[in-house]
């Protein structure tokens, strides 16, 4: 079979907070590679945020922080940093709208550890458990190096008014309406995968065309991602208006979708 290469974001497409990677999952991947294939994480996460049993899956290239991010073979292909005085601004905004703003770096993850949204405490101790070196005080650093910024939402927040403000600059995706990432305008997963196959067909020597190309997913981050690639898959447990507008859907992540969807497409 020609080789392919296969997209995949993390959370609630690989991973979830409360059991983590499953098992098939992770077989899945090493047959992957075994037939020759290129498995890829597309991630929203910023590569800071990534934690060590994904990095285990050994996929030989990242897409992280929403296509502002790119490596393979252990080289940067590219990477996008913040201006510090725009993020300062957008972080003090993000405090006047009562949005408790998360910073995301390549390097390091920035949180308001004083005045941190009770609501989140559980997420966070996990990101304290996992990667305790990258985390920073966003109130105490002297200059913050991000790629993009994302707030976690309550009931007196305004979102209204912080979009209003940045929706020229930034794409908002707003999970479960109670996150609310900013992804620099001209970024995204599909940016990401478009920049990493040129990198391959160009430096590699590979020939990889998009009718090579698979991607897994599960929110609105995604869509650019599986709309852009020959096959793009929504995981079961995606919000129905969102597999609504996917042309293929598997099960849940937790439930084989992985695994029994790459079989299905004679992948594995």
């Amino acid at each position: 079979m020609k080789r392919k290469i296969i997209f995949f974001d993390i959370d609630g497409t690989i991973y979830s907070y409360k059991t983590g990677i499953p098992q098939d999952t992770a077989e899945a991947f090493s047959l992957l590679k075994q037939a020759g294939h290129i498995p890829v994480i597309c991630t929203g996460r910023t590569k800071a945020m990534i934690f060590e049993e994904m990095f285990r899956l050994n996929t030989n290239a990242l897409i992280a922080g929403a296509g502002t991010y790119v490596e393979a073979d252990g080289t940067v292909i590219y990477q996008y940093e913040m201006d510090s005085e725009e993020a300062e601004e957008i972080i003090a905004c993000m405090n006047e709208c009562h949005i408790m703003p998360i910073a995301e770096g390549i390097h390091h993850l920035y949180y308001p550890l004083s005045d941190m949204n009770a609501e989140y405490q559980k997420v966070f101790r996990i990101y304290q458990e996992k990667i305790p070196d990258k985390i920073q005080d966003i109130q105490r650093c002297e200059r913050i190096v991000v790629s993009k910024i994302s707030g976690r939402l309550s009931e007196d927040s305004r979102l209204d008014r912080l979009k209003e403000k940045y929706q020229d600059r930034f794409n908002f995706v707003i999970h479960g309406g109670v996150l609310a990432e900013m992804i620099p305008k001209g970024y995204s997963k599909a940016v990401g995968i478009r920049k990493l196959i040129e990198y391959f067909n160009e430096r590699n020597g590979d020939i990889i065309s998009l009718d090579d190309t698979y991607a897994y997913g599960d929110s609105m981050n995604d869509f650019e991602m599986l709309n852009y690639v020959r096959y793009g898959v929504a995981m079961g447990n995606s919000d129905f208006d969102f597999k609504h507008n996917i042309k293929y859907v598997t099960e849940d992540f937790d439930q084989g979708g992985i695994r029994l969807s790459l079989k299905r497409f004679g992948l594995i």
